[in-house]
């Protein structure tokens, strides 16, 4: 059965229960405005709808602004300017990550790239092209091409490596250049000529410990400013005259531990700068005469560990600035030939090891600088030719073209020695290879580094163009 409610119905009647159920809310909202203002129906009238404006609804506040980050009132401009500049530095910078080839460490001041004891066979592709130190010593590299080293090298180190080849012109377009390591590569066994030609800023030039029976004429050409040549330890079996014709700021040559047996009249010509010359632990047994003249400057000579009896004609005698000599370890013979050699001691104040006698058998084993007038009775009186002129010493040959001695300031020695402590970052815990002999071990003060130069290449912090890159973009797109 259904029921009905006895009420009468009539939509949209305040008056029905059902009036706010049936009725739409906006009507609800307008029936409720009328009540408040007083205008209700008369009883009995027919509803009218009447129309009465909305109240607008309070605006919402508006949030207080984020104050940006950094950002100054006025510089908005100028910050992007600024991440634009640093963004484009970072792209430039050698040491970035794009750049740095893989298993490599790169360094931003000085640009430095760092691949040693990777096991390289060649050298690494993508090098950076503003790179200035390449250190590349301690791998397997086989051959060197051209074109691989940018135009901004100043430091390459390439020793302790499986080199046998170089490409003609590898070194031509590096005019920054100067110093370059090749040594410890016991498979290079020849040079071309123009190896070198163009290095006119090298100042060392390393070749120790390789396999090198000979040097071409002329491979020295134009290295005006070289300080320091590095020659031991190789297999030299003779050196031409003029080789170092255009070395005039030639300091330091180290030509120790070869299987050197002549030295010419003509073989250290063009030197006058020369300091240090190491012969020993060679073959030597004849040195000419002059084979020493235009050596003013030369202060420190090394002979020990030869096969010298004398020296004919006194050749030491054009030597006025040596202070520093050493003739042990060779079979001097204390007879007439001894005669210039002693003569010579008398005259001077040198720091001399001993000069040991082997023979004759009466006098083996005596010092020849404590022989005495009566020990060389009997011998023939020399000329003034063959006794080097009484002492007086022959002034070197000017300097040719660019090289003049004395133009150019000296670089510190420690910088290109390879007897000193290496740098712990660029060379690690790599094995060192075995010590010279006793007998053909160089000067003692070039076994270590005495001065601040020997800094390590890497003092400054690595680059870290991955983490700023990503933060500068996003600070360049945001402003």
């Amino acid at each position: 059965m259904h029921l009905q409610d006895p009420r009468p119905r009539r939509g949209g009647e305040p008056g029905d229960p059902w009036h706010y159920l049936r009725t739409p809310p906006h009507a609800v909202a307008a029936h409720g405005e009328e009540r408040e203002r007083g205008a209700v129906d008369p009883p009995g009238a027919p509803p009218v709808r009447r129309r009465v404006a909305r109240r607008p609804p309070p605006p919402i506040p508006a949030p207080p602004p984020v104050p940006a980050i950094g950002r100054i009132p006025g510089t908005g401009p100028e910050l992007r300017g600024l991440a634009a500049l640093l963004l484009a530095v970072l792209a430039w910078v050698p040491g970035g990550a794009p750049t740095c080839p893989a298993l490599c460490t790169c360094y931003v001041s000085p640009p430095t790239v760092s691949c040693q004891a990777n096991n390289f066979s060649s050298v690494p592709a993508g090098l950076p092209p503003g790179a200035r130190r390449l250190f590349l010593q301690n791998n397997v590299i086989r051959a060197l091409r051209a074109g691989t080293f940018g135009p901004s090298t100043v430091t390459l180190w390439l020793y302790s490596n499986n080199i046998s080849s170089i490409q003609p012109g590898t070194f031509r377009h590096l005019p920054a250049l100067e110093e370059l390591d090749l040594g410890d590569n016991p498979h290079l066994r020849a040079l071309a000529p123009d190896t070198f030609h163009g290095l006119r800023r090298l100042q060392a030039l390393h070749l120790y410990r390789c396999q090198l029976a000979s040097l071409p004429s002329g491979i020295f050409r134009g290295l005006y400013s070289l300080q320091y040549l590095y020659l031991q330890e190789n297999g030299l079996l003779y050196l031409q005259d003029d080789l170092f014709a255009d070395l005039a700021n030639l300091s330091h040559l180290f030509l120790h531990g070869n299987r050197l047996r002549v030295l010419s009249a003509g073989v250290f010509r063009g030197l006058p700068s020369l300091d240090r010359l190491l012969l020993h632990a060679n073959r030597l047994a004849t040195i000419h005469r002059h084979a020493f003249r235009g050596l003013a400057r030369l202060t420190i000579l090394y002979l020990f560990n030869n096969s010298l009896v004398a020296l004919p004609g006194d050749p030491l005698a054009a030597l006025p600035a040596l202070q520093f000599l050493r003739l042990n370890a060779n079979p001097w013979a204390c007879d007439c030939r001894a005669q210039p050699l002693w003569a010579w001691f008398r005259r001077t104040r040198v720091s001399s090891s001993p000069v040991l006698c082997a023979t004759p058998p009466h006098r083996r084993g005596t010092d020849l600088r404590q022989l005495r007038p009566p020990d060389f009775d009997g011998c023939p009186d020399e000329d003034e030719e063959e006794a080097g002129g009484g002492g007086v010493a022959v002034m070197g040959t000017p300097g040719r073209a660019l090289g003049r001695p004395g133009t150019l300031p000296a670089a510190p020695p420690s910088a290109f020695y390879r007897d000193g402590l290496p740098p712990h970052d660029l060379r690690g815990s790599q094995p060192r290879p075995p010590p010279p002999s006793r007998d053909s071990r160089g000067p003692p003060e070039d076994t270590q580094c005495p001065q601040d130069p020997c800094t390590p290449p890497a003092a400054a912090a690595p680059s870290q163009p991955p983490t700023l890159l990503p933060l500068l973009t996003l600070l360049l797109l945001w402003l």
